[in-house]
C-alpha cells in the first residue's frame, strides 16, 4: 500500500513539472512569435519605404497637358 501512495505521489510531481515546462516552453513560442512578427513587419515596411511613388507628388489638372508644352 506504501508503495503505491510514494508512486503517486511522484507522479503527481512529476506531472506539475511537465505542465510548468510547458508554459516556459509556451511563454518562449509566444515572444519568439512576437520577435518574428517584429522582425516581418520591420522588413516590410522597409521593402514598401524603398518602393517608388505610384501616384506623382502633384496630380496633373484636366486642362493642363504635358505633351503641349
Amino acid at each position: 500500500m506504501k508503495s503505491r501512495a510514494v508512486v503517486r505521489r511522484f507522479a503527481a510531481d512529476a506531472s506539475a513539472v511537465v505542465r510548468s515546462d510547458e508554459r516556459l516552453i509556451l511563454l518562449f513560442l509566444v515572444l519568439l512569435s512576437v520577435v518574428a512578427l517584429a522582425v516581418f513587419l520591420h522588413y516590410t515596411v522597409s521593402l514598401l519605404d524603398g518602393l517608388p511613388e505610384v501616384l506623382p507628388p502633384e496630380m496633373p489638372r484636366p486642362g493642363d497637358s504635358i505633351l503641349w508644352e
